[in-house]
Protein backbone atom coordinates (compact mmCIF):
# COMPACT_ATOMS: atom_id res chain seq x y z
CA UNK A 1 0.00 0.00 0.00
CA UNK A 2 1.18 3.49 -1.04
CA UNK A 3 2.60 5.24 2.27
CA UNK A 4 0.66 8.38 0.44
CA UNK A 5 -2.67 7.32 2.08
CA UNK A 6 -3.60 6.70 5.56
CA UNK A 7 -6.53 4.12 5.48
CA UNK A 8 -8.59 3.30 8.50
CA UNK A 9 -6.89 0.19 10.37
CA UNK A 10 -8.79 -3.00 8.94
CA UNK A 11 -8.36 -6.35 7.19
CA UNK A 12 -6.46 -7.08 4.74
CA UNK A 13 -6.73 -9.15 1.10
CA UNK A 14 -6.58 -12.48 2.45
CA UNK A 15 -8.64 -11.30 5.77
CA UNK A 16 -11.11 -9.65 3.77
CA UNK A 17 -11.37 -12.65 1.29
CA UNK A 18 -12.25 -15.04 4.39
CA UNK A 19 -14.38 -12.31 5.80
CA UNK A 20 -16.82 -12.43 2.78
CA UNK A 21 -18.03 -15.72 3.08
CA UNK A 22 -18.79 -14.81 6.84
CA UNK A 23 -20.46 -11.36 5.26
CA UNK A 24 -22.34 -13.46 2.53
CA UNK A 25 -23.87 -15.56 5.16
CA UNK A 26 -25.10 -12.88 8.13
CA UNK A 27 -23.95 -9.26 6.80
CA UNK A 28 -25.26 -7.29 9.99
CA UNK A 29 -23.66 -9.90 12.26
CA UNK A 30 -20.19 -9.66 10.34
CA UNK A 31 -20.12 -6.12 9.74
CA UNK A 32 -21.45 -5.36 13.13
CA UNK A 33 -18.39 -7.45 14.58
CA UNK A 34 -15.83 -5.74 12.45
CA UNK A 35 -17.49 -2.46 13.73
CA UNK A 36 -16.65 -3.49 17.12
CA UNK A 37 -13.14 -4.97 16.79
CA UNK A 38 -11.66 -1.43 14.61
CA UNK A 39 -14.02 1.19 16.81
CA UNK A 40 -16.85 1.89 14.10
CA UNK A 41 -14.54 2.72 11.25
CA UNK A 42 -12.67 -0.23 9.33
CA UNK A 43 -10.88 -0.36 5.97
CA UNK A 44 -10.72 -3.80 3.42
CA UNK A 45 -11.11 -4.77 0.27
CA UNK A 46 -13.90 -6.08 -1.93
CA UNK A 47 -13.23 -8.08 -5.12
CA UNK A 48 -14.41 -5.55 -7.82
CA UNK A 49 -14.64 -2.45 -5.82
CA UNK A 50 -10.79 -2.73 -4.48
CA UNK A 51 -10.20 -0.69 -1.39
CA UNK A 52 -13.51 0.02 0.49
CA UNK A 53 -13.92 1.76 3.90
CA UNK A 54 -16.63 0.91 6.07
CA UNK A 55 -18.08 3.18 9.23
CA UNK A 56 -21.02 3.99 11.14
CA UNK A 57 -18.95 7.10 12.67
CA UNK A 58 -21.38 9.74 12.57
CA UNK A 59 -19.37 12.62 11.63
CA UNK A 60 -18.01 10.52 8.59
CA UNK A 61 -21.25 9.70 7.37
CA UNK A 62 -22.42 13.20 7.78
CA UNK A 63 -18.86 14.35 6.11
CA UNK A 64 -19.73 11.76 2.64
CA UNK A 65 -23.37 12.75 2.74
CA UNK A 66 -23.15 16.29 3.43
CA UNK A 67 -20.40 18.28 3.80
CA UNK A 68 -18.52 17.36 0.92
CA UNK A 69 -21.43 15.32 -0.95
CA UNK A 70 -20.06 16.95 -4.08
CA UNK A 71 -16.58 14.52 -3.99
CA UNK A 72 -18.97 11.01 -3.51
CA UNK A 73 -20.90 9.66 -6.18
CA UNK A 74 -23.23 6.53 -6.13
CA UNK A 75 -21.24 3.73 -6.82
CA UNK A 76 -22.38 1.43 -10.09
CA UNK A 77 -25.25 -1.06 -9.89
CA UNK A 78 -23.00 -4.24 -8.93
CA UNK A 79 -25.61 -6.19 -11.62
CA UNK A 80 -25.50 -5.16 -14.94
CA UNK A 81 -28.26 -6.96 -16.04
CA UNK A 82 -30.52 -5.62 -13.50
CA UNK A 83 -28.82 -1.77 -14.81
CA UNK A 84 -30.19 -2.37 -18.16
CA UNK A 85 -33.60 -2.82 -16.84
CA UNK A 86 -33.97 0.01 -14.80
CA UNK A 87 -32.61 2.61 -16.75
CA UNK A 88 -30.61 6.14 -16.47
CA UNK A 89 -32.98 6.96 -13.68
CA UNK A 90 -32.83 9.63 -10.58
CA UNK A 91 -31.30 7.11 -8.00
CA UNK A 92 -28.60 5.42 -10.60
CA UNK A 93 -26.98 8.85 -12.08
CA UNK A 94 -24.36 11.39 -10.72
CA UNK A 95 -23.26 14.93 -11.58
CA UNK A 96 -25.05 17.08 -13.68
CA UNK A 97 -27.35 14.65 -14.87
CA UNK A 98 -28.33 13.95 -11.46
CA UNK A 99 -28.98 17.64 -10.58
CA UNK A 100 -30.85 18.09 -13.82
CA UNK A 101 -33.51 15.08 -13.20
CA UNK A 102 -33.37 15.94 -9.18
CA UNK A 103 -35.01 19.46 -10.07
CA UNK A 104 -37.31 17.80 -12.35
CA UNK A 105 -38.46 15.38 -9.94
CA UNK A 106 -38.59 17.32 -6.54
CA UNK A 107 -41.55 19.31 -7.17
CA UNK A 108 -43.67 16.13 -7.70
CA UNK A 109 -43.14 15.14 -4.12
CA UNK A 110 -43.33 18.30 -2.58
CA UNK A 111 -45.83 18.49 0.58
CA UNK A 112 -48.58 20.00 -1.22
CA UNK A 113 -48.04 17.76 -4.43
CA UNK A 114 -48.53 14.69 -1.64
CA UNK A 115 -51.18 15.73 -0.13
CA UNK A 116 -53.11 15.44 -3.59
CA UNK A 117 -52.72 11.85 -3.57
CA UNK A 118 -53.99 11.44 0.44
CA UNK A 119 -57.62 10.37 -1.01
CA UNK A 120 -56.32 7.85 -3.35
CA UNK A 121 -53.69 5.97 -1.14
CA UNK A 122 -56.64 6.08 2.06
CA UNK A 123 -58.70 4.55 -0.41
CA UNK A 124 -56.65 1.80 -1.22
CA UNK A 125 -55.60 1.17 2.20
CA UNK A 126 -58.87 0.76 3.62
CA UNK A 127 -59.89 -1.21 0.52
CA UNK A 128 -57.06 -3.36 1.28
CA UNK A 129 -57.45 -3.87 5.12
CA UNK A 130 -61.05 -4.47 4.29
CA UNK A 131 -60.03 -8.48 3.12
CA UNK A 132 -57.17 -8.29 5.39
CA UNK A 133 -56.91 -11.82 6.68
CA UNK A 134 -57.49 -12.98 10.56
CA UNK A 135 -56.12 -15.51 12.34
CA UNK A 136 -53.04 -17.32 13.98
CA UNK A 137 -49.45 -17.39 12.64
CA UNK A 138 -50.44 -15.11 9.70
CA UNK A 139 -46.90 -14.13 8.08
CA UNK A 140 -47.70 -9.89 7.50
CA UNK A 141 -44.37 -9.49 5.22
CA UNK A 142 -46.26 -10.48 1.85
CA UNK A 143 -49.07 -8.82 2.42
CA UNK A 144 -47.50 -5.33 3.80
CA UNK A 145 -45.75 -5.83 0.28
CA UNK A 146 -48.63 -6.20 -1.72
CA UNK A 147 -50.44 -3.38 0.37
CA UNK A 148 -47.67 -0.93 -0.50
CA UNK A 149 -47.80 -1.85 -4.31
CA UNK A 150 -50.91 -1.29 -4.50
CA UNK A 151 -50.51 1.95 -2.77
CA UNK A 152 -47.95 2.98 -5.55
CA UNK A 153 -49.74 1.47 -8.98
CA UNK A 154 -53.29 3.62 -7.50
CA UNK A 155 -51.02 6.60 -6.75
CA UNK A 156 -49.12 6.85 -10.18
CA UNK A 157 -51.47 5.39 -12.53
CA UNK A 158 -55.03 6.77 -11.44
CA UNK A 159 -56.96 4.54 -13.93
CA UNK A 160 -58.85 1.35 -13.89
CA UNK A 161 -55.96 -1.34 -14.20
CA UNK A 162 -57.21 -4.85 -14.34
CA UNK A 163 -55.96 -7.15 -11.64
CA UNK A 164 -53.93 -9.58 -14.56
CA UNK A 165 -51.77 -6.19 -15.36
CA UNK A 166 -51.34 -5.38 -11.51
CA UNK A 167 -50.08 -8.97 -10.73
CA UNK A 168 -47.60 -9.05 -13.77
CA UNK A 169 -45.95 -6.21 -12.31
CA UNK A 170 -45.94 -7.40 -8.49
CA UNK A 171 -44.67 -10.27 -10.33
CA UNK A 172 -41.94 -9.28 -12.46
CA UNK A 173 -40.82 -7.04 -9.24
CA UNK A 174 -40.37 -9.37 -6.87
CA UNK A 175 -38.57 -11.59 -9.75
CA UNK A 176 -35.85 -8.63 -10.47
CA UNK A 177 -35.30 -8.08 -6.58
CA UNK A 178 -34.64 -12.17 -6.51
CA UNK A 179 -32.43 -12.20 -9.29
CA UNK A 180 -30.44 -8.96 -7.56
CA UNK A 181 -29.88 -10.82 -4.48
CA UNK A 182 -28.66 -13.87 -6.09
CA UNK A 183 -26.79 -11.54 -8.91
CA UNK A 184 -24.85 -9.47 -6.01
CA UNK A 185 -24.22 -12.29 -3.57
CA UNK A 186 -23.66 -14.96 -6.00
CA UNK A 187 -21.90 -13.45 -8.53
CA UNK A 188 -20.42 -16.62 -9.81
CA UNK A 189 -24.38 -17.53 -11.21
CA UNK A 190 -23.46 -15.16 -13.86
CA UNK A 191 -20.81 -17.43 -15.90
CA UNK A 192 -24.24 -19.98 -15.46
CA UNK A 193 -26.57 -17.94 -17.11
CA UNK A 194 -25.97 -18.73 -20.96
CA UNK A 195 -27.05 -22.29 -19.88
CA UNK A 196 -29.52 -21.42 -17.26
CA UNK A 197 -31.04 -18.99 -19.42
CA UNK A 198 -31.91 -16.58 -15.96
CA UNK A 199 -30.89 -13.76 -17.43
CA UNK A 200 -33.00 -14.11 -20.93
CA UNK A 201 -35.88 -14.82 -18.98
CA UNK A 202 -35.75 -11.72 -16.89
CA UNK A 203 -34.87 -9.50 -19.69
CA UNK A 204 -37.93 -11.14 -21.91
CA UNK A 205 -40.12 -10.71 -18.89
CA UNK A 206 -38.52 -6.84 -18.69
CA UNK A 207 -39.58 -6.13 -22.16
CA UNK A 208 -43.15 -7.07 -21.61
CA UNK A 209 -42.95 -4.20 -18.47
CA UNK A 210 -41.52 -1.45 -20.64
CA UNK A 211 -43.89 -2.40 -23.14
CA UNK A 212 -47.10 -2.10 -20.36
CA UNK A 213 -45.38 1.21 -19.26
CA UNK A 214 -45.09 2.41 -22.74
CA UNK A 215 -48.95 2.12 -23.53
CA UNK A 216 -50.07 3.69 -20.47
CA UNK A 217 -48.35 6.68 -21.34
CA UNK A 218 -49.52 6.89 -24.76
CA UNK A 219 -52.58 6.06 -23.68
CA UNK A 220 -52.36 9.40 -20.90
CA UNK A 221 -51.06 11.63 -23.72
CA UNK A 222 -54.17 11.45 -25.58
CA UNK A 223 -56.13 11.53 -23.05
CA UNK A 224 -57.66 14.78 -21.90
CA UNK A 225 -59.52 13.83 -18.95
CA UNK A 226 -57.63 15.51 -15.45
CA UNK A 227 -55.50 13.28 -13.60
CA UNK A 228 -54.77 13.35 -10.37
CA UNK A 229 -51.44 11.01 -9.82
CA UNK A 230 -47.80 10.99 -9.91
CA UNK A 231 -47.81 9.97 -13.37
CA UNK A 232 -49.63 13.51 -14.48
CA UNK A 233 -46.84 15.12 -12.40
CA UNK A 234 -44.31 13.47 -13.70
CA UNK A 235 -45.72 14.20 -17.32
CA UNK A 236 -46.10 18.11 -16.66
CA UNK A 237 -42.80 18.57 -15.36
CA UNK A 238 -40.48 20.32 -17.32
CA UNK A 239 -36.41 21.05 -17.29
CA UNK A 240 -35.58 24.31 -16.68
CA UNK A 241 -33.23 24.77 -19.18
CA UNK A 242 -35.14 23.55 -22.09
CA UNK A 243 -38.50 23.74 -21.10
CA UNK A 244 -39.19 20.23 -22.05
CA UNK A 245 -40.59 17.33 -20.66
CA UNK A 246 -38.85 13.87 -20.45
CA UNK A 247 -38.04 11.69 -22.92
CA UNK A 248 -40.28 8.57 -22.79
CA UNK A 249 -37.61 6.42 -21.68
CA UNK A 250 -36.38 8.77 -18.88
CA UNK A 251 -40.16 8.72 -17.66
CA UNK A 252 -40.22 4.62 -17.94
CA UNK A 253 -36.87 4.27 -16.04
CA UNK A 254 -38.26 6.53 -13.22
CA UNK A 255 -41.70 5.12 -12.74
CA UNK A 256 -39.73 1.57 -12.78
CA UNK A 257 -37.55 3.07 -9.84
CA UNK A 258 -40.23 4.28 -8.15
CA UNK A 259 -42.43 0.94 -8.41
CA UNK A 260 -39.23 -1.18 -7.76
CA UNK A 261 -37.82 0.87 -4.28
CA UNK A 262 -40.76 2.54 -3.19
CA UNK A 263 -43.15 -0.94 -2.36
CA UNK A 264 -40.15 -2.59 -1.26
CA UNK A 265 -38.58 -0.39 1.07
CA UNK A 266 -41.59 0.78 2.78
CA UNK A 267 -43.58 -3.17 2.74
CA UNK A 268 -40.16 -4.17 4.77
CA UNK A 269 -40.72 -1.06 6.85
CA UNK A 270 -44.48 -1.55 8.39
CA UNK A 271 -43.69 -5.51 8.21
CA UNK A 272 -41.17 -4.43 11.21
CA UNK A 273 -43.59 -1.69 12.50
CA UNK A 274 -46.45 -4.26 12.73
CA UNK A 275 -44.07 -6.76 14.92
CA UNK A 276 -42.60 -4.04 17.32
CA UNK A 277 -46.02 -2.76 18.31
CA UNK A 278 -47.39 -5.82 18.40
CA UNK A 279 -44.79 -6.69 20.76
CA UNK A 280 -44.62 -3.56 22.97
CA UNK A 281 -48.38 -3.28 25.29
CA UNK A 282 -47.36 0.11 26.26
CA UNK A 283 -46.94 1.45 22.86
CA UNK A 284 -49.61 -0.67 20.86
CA UNK A 285 -52.61 0.91 23.83
CA UNK A 286 -51.16 4.33 23.29
CA UNK A 287 -51.07 4.12 19.16
CA UNK A 288 -54.80 2.68 19.60
CA UNK A 289 -56.09 5.78 22.37
CA UNK A 290 -53.81 8.23 19.89
CA UNK A 291 -56.30 6.72 17.21
CA UNK A 292 -59.64 7.12 18.66
CA UNK A 293 -58.77 10.73 18.99
CA UNK A 294 -58.05 11.69 15.31
CA UNK A 295 -59.40 10.89 11.83
CA UNK A 296 -56.95 9.11 9.31
CA UNK A 297 -56.62 12.05 7.20
CA UNK A 298 -54.51 13.88 9.98
CA UNK A 299 -52.58 10.48 11.10
CA UNK A 300 -49.44 11.72 9.13
CA UNK A 301 -49.87 15.14 11.07
CA UNK A 302 -49.80 12.69 14.47
CA UNK A 303 -46.82 13.27 16.67
CA UNK A 304 -46.78 10.18 18.26
CA UNK A 305 -47.65 7.97 15.32
CA UNK A 306 -44.68 9.90 13.68
CA UNK A 307 -42.63 8.88 16.13
CA UNK A 308 -43.76 4.96 16.17
CA UNK A 309 -43.00 5.21 12.54
CA UNK A 310 -39.06 6.57 13.36
CA UNK A 311 -38.37 4.40 15.91
CA UNK A 312 -39.14 1.41 13.93
CA UNK A 313 -36.83 2.81 10.98
CA UNK A 314 -34.48 4.05 13.53
CA UNK A 315 -33.87 -0.17 14.25
CA UNK A 316 -34.94 -1.50 11.11
CA UNK A 317 -33.68 1.14 8.47
CA UNK A 318 -34.88 -0.26 5.05
CA UNK A 319 -31.51 1.11 3.24
CA UNK A 320 -29.06 -0.81 6.15
CA UNK A 321 -26.16 0.60 4.35
CA UNK A 322 -25.26 2.79 1.84
CA UNK A 323 -22.34 3.11 -0.68
CA UNK A 324 -19.93 6.55 -2.27
CA UNK A 325 -17.30 6.15 -4.58
CA UNK A 326 -14.48 9.46 -3.65
CA UNK A 327 -14.20 11.11 -6.96
CA UNK A 328 -11.24 12.60 -6.30
CA UNK A 329 -8.53 12.28 -3.06
CA UNK A 330 -9.65 13.14 0.31
CA UNK A 331 -9.30 12.98 4.13
CA UNK A 332 -11.17 13.10 6.64
CA UNK A 333 -9.83 12.83 9.76
CA UNK A 334 -6.22 11.07 10.32
CA UNK A 335 -7.89 9.36 7.67
CA UNK A 336 -6.60 9.63 3.55
CA UNK A 337 -7.47 7.61 0.79
CA UNK A 338 -7.76 7.72 -3.27
CA UNK A 339 -10.15 8.48 -5.99
CA UNK A 340 -12.07 5.26 -6.62
CA UNK A 341 -12.37 4.33 -2.67
CA UNK A 342 -15.76 2.97 -2.05
CA UNK A 343 -17.12 4.35 1.49
CA UNK A 344 -19.53 2.13 2.92
CA UNK A 345 -22.37 4.06 5.31
CA UNK A 346 -23.28 1.36 7.56
CA UNK A 347 -26.92 3.28 9.13
CA UNK A 348 -27.83 -0.10 10.54
CA UNK A 349 -25.13 0.30 13.19
CA UNK A 350 -25.18 3.96 13.33
CA UNK A 351 -28.77 3.36 14.78
CA UNK A 352 -28.01 0.87 17.30
CA UNK A 353 -24.63 2.58 18.39
CA UNK A 354 -25.03 2.74 22.26
CA UNK A 355 -22.28 5.61 21.87
CA UNK A 356 -25.13 7.57 20.24
CA UNK A 357 -28.85 6.06 21.91
CA UNK A 358 -29.43 5.40 25.25
CA UNK A 359 -31.27 2.14 25.95
CA UNK A 360 -30.11 1.53 21.43
CA UNK A 361 -31.81 -1.80 21.19
CA UNK A 362 -35.05 -0.90 22.80
CA UNK A 363 -38.04 0.17 20.89
CA UNK A 364 -39.03 3.49 22.50
CA UNK A 365 -40.77 6.04 19.92
CA UNK A 366 -40.62 8.95 23.08
CA UNK A 367 -37.12 9.30 22.09
CA UNK A 368 -38.20 10.86 19.09
CA UNK A 369 -40.79 13.26 21.10
CA UNK A 370 -39.79 16.74 22.86
CA UNK A 371 -41.14 16.75 26.55
CA UNK A 372 -44.08 18.45 24.98
CA UNK A 373 -45.13 15.62 22.98
CA UNK A 374 -44.32 17.10 19.47
CA UNK A 375 -41.89 15.27 17.41
CA UNK A 376 -38.03 16.03 17.82
CA UNK A 377 -36.72 17.83 15.14
CA UNK A 378 -33.40 17.59 16.38
CA UNK A 379 -32.89 14.15 16.61
CA UNK A 380 -29.11 13.39 15.47
CA UNK A 381 -27.07 10.11 14.30
CA UNK A 382 -30.54 9.17 12.39
CA UNK A 383 -30.56 8.65 8.34
CA UNK A 384 -33.47 6.21 7.67
CA UNK A 385 -33.96 8.03 4.29
CA UNK A 386 -29.74 9.13 3.01
CA UNK A 387 -28.60 12.71 3.77
CA UNK A 388 -28.14 15.57 1.98
CA UNK A 389 -29.23 16.81 -1.35
CA UNK A 390 -29.10 12.84 -2.46
CA UNK A 391 -31.83 12.17 0.35
CA UNK A 392 -34.58 10.13 -0.78
CA UNK A 393 -36.71 12.28 -2.89
CA UNK A 394 -40.07 9.89 -1.75
CA UNK A 395 -39.75 10.55 2.18
CA UNK A 396 -42.61 12.65 2.68
CA UNK A 397 -45.10 9.68 0.48
CA UNK A 398 -44.00 6.88 2.58
CA UNK A 399 -44.31 8.65 6.06
CA UNK A 400 -47.97 9.17 4.93
CA UNK A 401 -48.56 6.02 3.67
CA UNK A 402 -47.19 4.30 6.89
CA UNK A 403 -49.53 6.20 8.98
CA UNK A 404 -52.72 5.84 7.27
CA UNK A 405 -51.53 2.08 6.95
CA UNK A 406 -50.59 2.17 11.28
CA UNK A 407 -54.30 3.98 11.31
CA UNK A 408 -56.26 1.31 9.62
CA UNK A 409 -55.06 -1.66 10.88
CA UNK A 410 -55.14 -0.70 14.40
CA UNK A 411 -58.56 0.43 13.89
CA UNK A 412 -59.96 -2.40 12.92
CA UNK A 413 -57.66 -4.88 14.05
CA UNK A 414 -56.49 -6.51 17.23
CA UNK A 415 -52.98 -7.47 16.70
CA UNK A 416 -50.41 -9.97 18.81
CA UNK A 417 -47.01 -11.34 18.66
CA UNK A 418 -46.85 -15.48 18.53
CA UNK A 419 -43.20 -15.28 20.41
CA UNK A 420 -41.70 -15.82 17.19
CA UNK A 421 -38.99 -12.83 16.12
CA UNK A 422 -38.73 -12.16 12.45
CA UNK A 423 -34.96 -13.32 11.35
CA UNK A 424 -33.58 -9.44 9.03
CA UNK A 425 -32.77 -10.66 6.08
CA UNK A 426 -30.17 -7.96 4.40
CA UNK A 427 -30.15 -8.02 0.77
CA UNK A 428 -30.78 -4.91 -1.22
CA UNK A 429 -32.87 -3.88 1.44
CA UNK A 430 -33.25 -5.07 5.21
CA UNK A 431 -36.33 -6.81 4.39
CA UNK A 432 -37.64 -9.23 7.46
CA UNK A 433 -38.12 -13.12 7.18
CA UNK A 434 -41.60 -14.04 8.44
CA UNK A 435 -43.32 -12.02 10.62
CA UNK A 436 -45.67 -14.54 12.40
CA UNK A 437 -48.94 -12.61 13.85
CA UNK A 438 -52.14 -13.40 15.02
CA UNK A 439 -55.12 -10.63 13.84
CA UNK A 440 -57.98 -10.77 15.01
CA UNK A 441 -61.34 -8.39 13.98
CA UNK A 442 -62.66 -5.81 16.94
Amino acid sequence: MSSKYRFPRGNNTLQSLAGSFKAIKDPLNYVSTEMKKFAGTYSGFMPGKGRVIVTQDSNFVNYVLRENHTNYQKAKLDTEVVAKQLGTSLLFVNGDDWRRQRRLIQPAFHHNSIHQLYETVMNTVNAYIANFPQGAQIDVYPLMRELSFSVLINSLFNIDMSRQMTDELCRAFIALQAFMAKDVLQPFRRFLYPITGEEKKLVKQWDGIRAMLRGIIAQRRVDETPHNDLLAMLLNARYEDTGQGMSEEQLISELLILLFAGHETTGSTLSWLLYLIASNQQVSEKLIATIGKIDMFDSPRDSYINAIISEGMRLYPSVWINERVAVKDDRFGDFSFSAGTSILTYIYGMHRYEGYWESALAFNPERFLTPEGSIDKNVKNYLPFGAGPRMCVGNNFAMAEMAFTLYAIFKTFHISTTGAAPVAWPLLTLRPHQVMLNIKKK
